[in-house]
């Protein structure tokens, strides 16, 4: 009997785990699983070095993943974009000597969707506006695919 009942269960196992698998490879793609591009970003302020880099590409502000180092007074950032992204505008979450945190008042970029890498120099000038608020104008040039 136990011959019986091991062989019973091992049958059973087996019947279960092809079930698990099959259900696995029906059900759908997780929509957090986009494909992202890299954006390297030698990102520079007008008041000392960048602290984090903000993208919007068109759904709002985000800090994306990544990595930073700064050399001179320039800080470099590789980080992750979706591959589908048609717009790119950058900030910074703060510039080492600002008095105060200025309103945004960048620019938007078209960007080609895609997986290659974008490389690009990015610029953030702080700056009053009299007699109105203290903003922050960030623009991006020298963007290349590869």
């Amino acid at each position: 009997m136990t011959t019986r009942s091991t062989a019973a269960r091992l049958v059973a196992l087996g019947s279960a785990t092809a079930a698990a698998l099959l259900l696995a490879a029906a059900a759908p793609q997780s929509a957090s699983a986009e494909t992202t591009r890299t954006l390297n970003l030698a990102l520079s302020c007008s008041y000392g070095l960048p602290y984090g880099l903000s993208v919007d590409n068109g759904s709002g502000w985000y800090y994306p993943d990544g990595s930073s180092y700064a050399s001179g007074g320039v800080k470099y950032f590789t980080v992750q974009i979706p591959a589908s992204a048609t717009a790119l505008a950058i900030n910074t979450g703060f510039c080492e000597t600002d008095p105060q945190t200025p309103m945004w008042e960048g620019n938007r970029y078209t960007i080609t969707p895609g997986t290659s890498t974008i490389s690009a120099n990015g610029y953030c000038l702080d700056e009053y506006v009299y007699p109105g608020p203290f903003v922050r104008y960030c623009s991006v040039s020298g963007l290349t695919y590869s």
